[in-house]
C-alpha cells in the first residue's frame, strides 16, 4: 500500500514539530521548576519533576497514537480528532507571546516553530490525494496521482 505524497510530507512535518515541540519544556526546566516550586510548596521537588515527567511522556504518547492512527491507519476519526486537539493547541501557543506569565526566549521560539509544523502537517490532511485515501481508508486510487 502505497500512501500518498500530501501523508509522507504530513508524518516528516508532524516528527519534526514533535520533536521541536518538546524542545520547548527542555529550554524552560528552570522557570518550569521554580513555577512548581512557588505554586506547590507542600510537593517535594523530585515528586513535581516526576510528575512534569509522566506528563511529557503521556504526551508523546497521545501524540505517537495520533501519528498512527493518522498515517498508518488512514482513520478519518482519528484525523479529526488530531485537527480538532493540535489546532487549538497551536493556537494557544501562538498567542502565548501576549500573555505575561507565557513562555520566553528559546522555549517561546521552539514552542511557535512546532505550532507552526502542526499546522502545515493539518493542511496536508486536507490536500486531494490526502482526502481520497482517507476515503478509501488507506487504499490508493491510481487517479489521484495523476
Amino acid at each position: 500500500m502505497q500512501r500518498p505524497v500530501s501523508i509522507i510530507y504530513f508524518e516528516r512535518l508532524f516528527w519534526l514539530s514533535l520533536f521541536v515541540g518538546f524542545l520547548s519544556p527542555v529550554f524552560a526546566w528552570d522557570r518550569m521548576m521554580a513555577d512548581i516550586a512557588r505554586d506547590a510548596a507542600t510537593i517535594p521537588p523530585n515528586v513535581a519533576v516526576t510528575i512534569v515527567v509522566v506528563i511529557l511522556v503521556a504526551m508523546a504518547a497521545i501524540s505517537v497514537a495520533f501519528w498512527y492512527g493518522i498515517a498508518r491507519r488512514a482513520s478519518n476519526v482519528v484525523k479529526w480528532i488530531y485537527v480538532v486537539w493540535m489546532g487549538f493547541s497551536a493556537l494557544a501557543a501562538l498567542a502565548d507571546p501576549f500573555h505575561s506569565e507565557g513562555l520566553r526566549g528559546f522555549a517561546l521560539g521552539a514552542s511557535l516553530v512546532s505550532a507552526a509544523l502542526t499546522l502545515a502537517s493539518i493542511i496536508c490532511l486536507f490536500r486531494p490525494d490526502a482526502v481520497a485515501w482517507f476515503s478509501n481508508r488507506g487504499g490508493v486510487d491510481p487517479k489521484v496521482f495523476d
